[in-house]
Formats: C-alpha cells, structure tokens, sequence
C-alpha cells in the first residue's frame, strides 16, 4: 500500500470541497488500514486542495459495441466534476447513438464524438484521433467497451470488474481524483489484474519485437524476462504528462495491423504493456486499485502471483500429463539451472574466466559480436562451433587459442548446471508410466554437446534431445511447434510441454494447439512475481557484477526449490520454515560478505593472526575456513577461536577498585549480587557477599546510576576483589600467550561498542585491530586499538541510521551462538590454563535447531565457494544489499516457522535474563 496515511487527510479535503459525505466516511474508516511494511511504500508531499488547484479532466471511451451504451452512461453519472467527454466509433450509426446517449449527462462540458477506422482497437483512437484534446487536460480516464473473447466467450465480468473500479461510485471518483491532486508524483492509477487473467500475462509474450522497436524510440530498456506492471485490459486513470512520450511517437493509422480479431502480438497489446514503464520513465509512481475493491493503491501488483502457488509443478504435470503421450521439458531453468540470477551473471563470470586464463579484455562483448556474424552468414540459429569459427577472424582474437577459449567455455557450462529436482522427478515419474520424455531447447549447444554438459541424471532422463542449432527451429518463433510434431511422429492434441518462458514455452503452444502446457517459473521471476521477494532484486548496476548475480542466483534457486516442493510456504505470505533455509537465505549472505572482507583486512594488514571471539566466533570461524579451503592465498592467515567475554576480561582488568566504573557503565536493572555475578564472575559475587553482608548484595541496583555509588560500596572488599582479579589474570595471560604466540592479532566478533576488545588489550598490554559485524561510534572508547566495522561503521559515520544489522542485531546473536555456555574465566593448574564456562549452554533441542541454522549459512558458502573457487575471498558484495533478507525477516516481511520458537538470547550482563524469540521479534 503505498503512503496511504500521508495523503489522506488532504483527500479528505478533497471530499469536503466536492461535498461528498459518502466518501468522507470511507476515508475515515481506511485511517484505521495499518501501515505496510512493504518497501515500496511511498511518502507524498502536502499538495492544496481541489478548489484551489485546477484540473482539467476528462474520459475517452472507445465504444465499439454499442449495445452497452446504458451501462457506460450508468458509470459516467459518477464523474463528480465538469469534463470533457471523448468517444470513438467505428461507423455513422454507432455516432448517432452516442450522441443520443451520452449528450445529456451531467458535468459533461465537451462532448466529441469521432468515427474512426476499426483499426488498433481502443489505443490507436487514444493516441490519433484525441491526441491534442486529452494533451489539453491534466486527467484523463481511458475507457471501453470491453467484450474481449480471451476464453472464448463476452467477458462481461472482467469489463464490469474495470469499469466498477474506475467509475463505480462518485466517491471512488472523487477519491481518485484526490489522490492525484494530493500526490503530484502519481501518474496513473489503474485496477489490479483480473482474476481470471494468469499469472504470466504480465510479460511481453508475443509481443517483445514491438516493445523492443518502441523501446529504443522512447529510450526504454525492455528487459524480456521481467514480469511487468501495465493495466491488463488498457483501462486506467492518468496524468496526461506521464504519458506524454507515447503520444509524441509520432505514430500513424498505418502503423496498426489490420484487424482479424489477434489476441496477442499487435502494436496496441506491445503499447498497453508499455503504459506502466511510461509513466515510470517519467519518474511519476503507479497507483494500482486492490481487487478488493477499498480506496487504496499499491505502486507494485499482485499480478495474480498466488495462482502459480496453488499445487506443486510436480502436481500440475500429473494431471496435466493424462491424456499425453509425448512430455517435453525446456531444459534451461525448468530441467537445470545456474548457479547466477540472470543470463548476464553467466556472460559476466564466463568472460571473467576467460580473463584470468587468456589475457583477453572484453570477451563478451567479443562473443556476442561473433554470434550475430554468425547468424547472419548462416541466416539462422547457430551452434557454438560456428560462433567460436566467427571469433577466430577477429583482430582481437589474433594469437589467441580459440579452440580452448571454447573448451573453457563448454567446461564451464559442464560445471554450472544443477538439476532442478522436483521437475526431474516429476519427468522420470512420467516416464516410468509409459510417457515418450524428450527435451527442447533454444540453444547454440548442439544436442550431442548437451549431452556431455547435463547433468548425468538429466541426460539419462531424456529420451531425445531437440536443440535449434541442430533443426532450425525455435520454440519462439513457433516453427518448433509447427515443424517438429511431424519428425518426432507425435500429435499435438497427445503432446504436453512443460517450460519456464512464458511465451515460447506456454503462450505458443497452447495457441497451436497442445495439451495446456506447464509452466515452472525460473526461480530468477520469483524475485519479480512474489511480493515479499521483491526487496532482493537487484539494482541496476549490480546486473553485470558477477558475484552479487551469484549471491542472489543462489538465494532464487533455493527459492526455487521450495516452491517446488512446499508452495503453500509462499502464500498468502512468504514463511521461512525451516532453520536451514533462514541460514541459507538471510546468514549465508552476511557470513560470506563479512569473512570475505574480513580476509581483504587482514591480508592488507600485514597482521595474519585471526581471533575470533566466542561464542559468535564459534560460525564464524567455519565459515571463514570455507574461505580458506577455496583460497590458497588466505593459507597464511592463522585463524583460531579465541575463549572470551565481557565477563572474563572484565575481571582480570581490574588493577585497582576504581577501573570498575566503565565495567558499571552500561546498563542494568536487577540485584546487586546477579549484577556482579554477571560482569565480574559468581566467585568474586560470593565473596562480595561474605565481606558486605548478604542483605547488602540483594539489593535492587540501577546503572550507570548507581555506578560511583556501588564502586563506593564495594571499597571494604576491594582487596578481595583485587585478588581474585589478579589469579584470573595471570591464567588469562597464560592462555593468551600459548594462542598469540606474542604476535599482534585482529579480533572478529559481531560487534558492536568493542568492549570485549577494549577489555582485552587492557589485560594483555597487546594493540589489537577490531573486525565486525558493525560498531557504534560508542567504540571509539578502543583508543590506540583500531576498530572497523563491515556493515555499518558508526566510527566513520554518521551514527543516526543504523543498518538492518545494527537494528536487528538480537536475531543475529540468538543464531551465532555456540553448543556451550559463555565462557566465564580459567583456572591455573598443574596442566596450565582450564577454561570455565557459565552454565547457560543451550538446551539439546535449542542447539539442534542452531545448529541447523548454521548448516544451512555454511551450506551456502560452499556453494558460492563451489563456483568462486580461490576468488571467494577477493569478490566485493553489496553491503547494503546482502542485508536485505535479515531487514525482510527483522521487518516482519518473511515470517518464521515454529522452528523459531526456540531462539533465544541470555543476556544476565544487563540483567533482562532471558530474552525469547517472541521478545526479539517484538524488538525488531
């Protein structure tokens, strides 16, 4: 829902200067609407009222059917101000029954009615023939009457369902007039797609040439593979500005096919799609009414998303396979995937590659040269051999060894692609009853090549194998559909194919004639389609940076898998159910960017001694060992697990009773006892006791109130309390010399003041650099020892917007954890240090959960490690974005599971014990 709350008082002045009480009513009821998390969501400027701003408005209706005209006047008595009334027919009598009907309407100032050619349908009226009346206005509202035969039949219930959501009342008027007039960066506001319509009609389908052709005029990047936001059905609210480039095309009658009743693959169905990236263009937002019919808008759609969650692939291709006797699968995203989000992710780690072993700048765009010389010589598609036969004529490519730039290549590919199970299976299900299994793909890689890159629990799945290089034919072109039935002696009517692109793989096979193919989304659209992953698409400039195309590839493909298996976790909201996949998804990501970084730090330090501090450092050390697994060059990074906490070098700093005061700094609410059993360790709380008096330790205590008050207090034990400071400091130097060797160290830890590390320098004498998560500017306390943080560094910034990891650190702390208690002090003995730990470990059933959020975060750093290989280390991330799925799940965007029910975080040191998974979320 986008700023709803922002806009609504002004639109309630909208209502009263147009004296609807109705609407007044309604707008108070909608102040009830909680806010969304969505980050879409928009914040709208204060904008005057409609008495003092005017605004020319007016409707086009394009009334080609002539027998609804009743019920189009019905609606146009909602129209709440004067307007100009736009109407375009296709013969004589048609105009004379407009005039008829509609001269006599309220509020209409201007009446035009035009006979025009029945050519481009309701669009090529709008942008011809009234052009310059609806330039003329602010508002327009485009119209007709719609009695589209998509299911063969007068789709009455869809035009009612537009037109009720457009012009149903006076107050929905009303009120979207004042949405427009509160929000001047709005540029159309339109109704949610029709139930009816599926879910991959929001892409280009037939229709990517004309809004490709379109695009370059009107400087778009049409991106095919997007789902998009248009108004299905062309009906919509708009500010004529914001579509003002369409206009200015330039555009002719001529331009329009003849009609001969398409229902896909025209000008007017390419333009329709391009209304929503029009308006876009021109930094104007999208305002899309809910299918549920209240006052409100949302800048992203629905686009009837949840349809596709309804039954498993495997489901689908069950029942869709009864009456088939051939079943053919695509092969790219729907039998195998890339590790990569995007084909451009694979272009760009490809020529990445090739770099690093040729020498040769540049190579994809050099091979993407080489394939259209190719295709161009040969006037079809082409194989890989004829390509790279291309590339050897290039000056760039003298010298080089292009046979093995192609080997390197196809052994790349070999290595990339992974099965996607669920639809594998549900193949060799299939085939086990009988079916004919055979594969089709749109491929430069000939079939006898694919079957050396596939998997080998793919290739043995497929029966044939029809590639275009090899035939000549393409599944989006259609000759496939046409050509193919014939040589593989198999009839349409008995032939279901299942595929991931909308248009070659659905929309072309069912208008010739096939079973209703399957469509299995690539996990890339689940980015795009599913609201609650929408946050995880990339920026722009991330789409040709190869290492964030993997991190995210990653997370859509195991997206992907669940979607597969268990789509009922995706509706009505996304549920992360299982430890493995928080880890995979929201820590994997975090743990990778910050131990890639953290091994760049240390390198570039010259410093190799790593300590990671426990218990945080318990994952991060695993993870960052992946790293050293991958990378030869991080071997002489000495890496190892550090035994500290707040508590056992609070103590050991302790050299005379004032250096208490930082220690009672920080905050706390509880007894007097539990406090210093806390920060200072249950023996010297005992002997506190026995110097003061019990009844003295019971006492409720506050800090940093109470702080030089307490310190006071405790000056009759403070010998007591030295001593004890002293034997747990030479058992502490004891272990931190056996572990540093007297080497200067870096410290990793999640953060976040660098207390820890303050307190250790202190008792070591040693000069450390401090690695994390994220400080606040409270760190800066380190002094001469360093501190730096990876995701949000309040040292060197601006401390006043904390980053999803700052805010949501508690979620962070319950899952990096370890299987023992905190670790409390060591004793000396004749073995030399003993480490003692609190006994506050998890609990078994606790820790088996951890412990697969955990397997779940290294799961995805040998993944990303599998495909970076000795790279892993050097790949810089986006910062921000890798902590997206943390804001997600922190947000409330992603919930989780009853898994979650046993995290919790101790937290005795500022005296709020135990803190519960349901306290963390409501922290969040």
């Amino acid at each position: 829902m986008i700023g709803i709350r922002a806009v609504l008082v002004r639109s309630m002045r909208i209502a009263r200067a147009l004296g609807l009480k109705g609407l007044l009513t309604r707008i108070r009821a909608l102040r009830q609407i909680p806010p969304s998390s969505s980050p879409d969501e928009m914040t709208f400027p204060t904008a005057s009222s409609l008495d003092q701003v005017h605004m020319e408005v007016g409707v086009m209706v394009h009334a080609y059917y002539t027998d609804i005209l009743d019920e189009l006047a019905a609606d146009l008595l909602h129209m709440p101000l004067p307007y100009v009334l736009m109407v375009s027919v296709v013969d004589a009598d048609a105009a004379a029954a407009v005039s008829t009907q509609f001269k006599n309407l309220p509020n209409v100032r201007e009446l035009h009615v035009r006979v025009v050619p029945n050519r481009g349908r309701d669009i090529a009226p709008f942008l011809l023939d009234f052009r310059d009346e609806i330039l003329a206005l602010d508002l327009v509202c485009h119209v007709h009457t719609k009695k589209s035969h998509y299911t063969g039949c007068d789709q009455s219930d869809w035009r009612r369902y537009l037109l009720n959501s457009l012009l149903g009342s006076r107050d929905r008027v009303a009120w979207m007039l004042g949405m427009f007039q509160a929000t001047p960066a709005l540029g159309m506001i339109y109704p949610e797609t029709f139930a009816k319509t599926p879910w991959w009609a929001h892409t280009w389908l037939s229709n990517l040439d004309s809004a490709r052709e379109l695009g370059g005029r009107l400087g778009l990047y049409i991106d095919p593979l997007a789902y998009i936001d248009y108004p299905v059905g062309s009906m919509f609210w708009a500010r004529t500005d914001a579509l003002r480039p369409l206009f200015d095309l330039g555009l002719s009658r001529n331009d329009f096919p003849p009609e001969l009743g398409q229902t896909d693959g025209t000008l007017q169905h390419a333009i329709e799609r391009l209304f929503g990236q029009v308006v876009r263009q021109q930094n104007r937002i999208l305002g899309i009414l809910p299918a549920s019919g209240v006052d409100a808008l949302r800048s992203e759609g629905e686009r009837n998303w949840t349809a596709y969650f309804s039954a498993t692939p495997s489901q689908r291709i069950a029942f869709a396979a009864i009456e088939a006797e051939c079943i053919s699968f695509d092969l790219f995203d729907t039998l195998v995937t890339r590790p990569f989000l995007h084909p451009s992710g694979t272009r760009a780690y490809l020529a990445h590659r090739v770099e690093q072993v040729f020498g040769l700048s540049n190579f994809a765009a050099l091979r993407e040269i080489s394939e259209a010389r190719a295709r161009a010589e040969c006037g079809c598609d082409v194989s890989s051999a004829s390509i790279y036969a291309a590339m050897a004529h290039l000056p760039e490519l003298h010298g080089q060894d292009v046979a093995a730039i192609r080997d390197l290549e196809l052994a790349t590919e070999a290595r990339l692609l992974k099965p996607r199970r669920a639809v594998l299976d549900a193949a060799r299900v299939q085939a086990r009853a009988g079916k004919r299994i055979i594969a089709i793909s749109d491929m430069y890689l000939t079939a006898s090549e694919l079957r050396h890159a596939l998997p080998a629990p793919v290739t043995t799945a497929l029966q044939e194998i029809y590639v275009s290089c090899d035939t000549g034919w393409r599944k989006d072109s259609g000759d496939v559909w046409r050509q193919l039935p014939e040589r593989a002696s198999a009839v349409p009517a008995r032939w279901l194919h299942v595929g991931d692109n909308e248009h070659a793989d659905v929309q072309l096979p069912l208008s010739l004639g096939f079973i209703g193919p399957v469509h299995t989304m690539r996990p890339a659209a689940l980015l795009d389609v599913v609201p609650a992953l929408r946050p995880l698409r990339p920026k722009p400039d991330l789409l040709h940076r190869w290492p964030d195309q993997l991190w995210l590839g990653l997370l859509a493909n195991h997206f992907g898998a669940l979607a597969d298996q268990s789509p009922e976790a995706f509706t009505p909201g996304l549920v992360i159910e299982t430890p493995e996949t928080f880890g995979y998804v929201v820590l994997g990501p975090l743990l990778l960017d910050y131990c890639a970084w953290l091994a760049r730090m240390t390198l570039e330090s010259g410093n190799t001694r790593l300590l990671f501090l426990s218990r945080e450092g318990y994952l991060l050390l695993r993870a960052f060992r992946r790293l050293q697994q991958s990378d030869p060059s991080l071997a002489a990074i000495r890496a190892s697990y550090l035994l500290v906490s707040r508590r056992a070098v609070n103590t050991p700093s302790l050299h005379r009773i004032e250096d208490l005061a930082p220690i009672f700094a920080a905050p706390y609410t509880g007894s007097f006892h539990t406090m210093l059993s806390a920060r200072l360790g249950e023996t010297l709380a005992d002997a506190v006791t026995r110097e003061l008096g019990s009844a003295a330790t019971a006492e409720t205590v506050y800090l940093p109130e109470m702080g030089s008050a307490l310190i006071e207090r405790l000056r009759p034990a403070a010998a007591a309390i030295l001593e004890i400071a002293r034997n747990e400091r030479e058992a502490y130097l004891a272990y931190w010399a056996a572990q540093t060797e007297g080497d200067a160290a870096i410290v990793a830890d999640i953060g976040y003041a660098a207390t820890i590390q303050t307190r250790l320098a202190e008792v070591t004498g040693a000069s450390l650099h401090g690695a994390y998560f994220a400080v606040r500017r409270s760190a800066l306390q380190a002094g001469r020892n360093r501190v730096s943080g990876r995701f949000h560094d309040g040292c060197r910034g601006v401390d006043c917007k904390p980053s999803p990891v700052m805010s949501h650190h508690l979620l962070l702390e319950a899952v990096l954890t370890a299987p023992e208690g905190q670790f409390s002090h060591f004793q000396l003995d004749a073995n030399g240090p003993s480490p003692v730990h609190s006994s506050n470990a998890p609990l078994p059933a606790t820790w088996a959960v951890i412990d697969r959020v955990q397997a779940g975060a290294l799961q995805f750093m040998d993944d990303f490690c599998d495909v970076a290989g000795a790279e892993a280390s050097q790949v810089t991330l986006d910062c921000s974005h890798v902590q997206r799925p943390l804001q997600c799940v922190g947000t409330g965007r992603w919930q989780l599971g009853d898994w979650a029910r046993a995290l919790a975080v101790e937290d005795q040191y500022t005296g709020r014990g135990k803190v519960s998974k349901e306290d963390i979320m409501a922290n969040l």
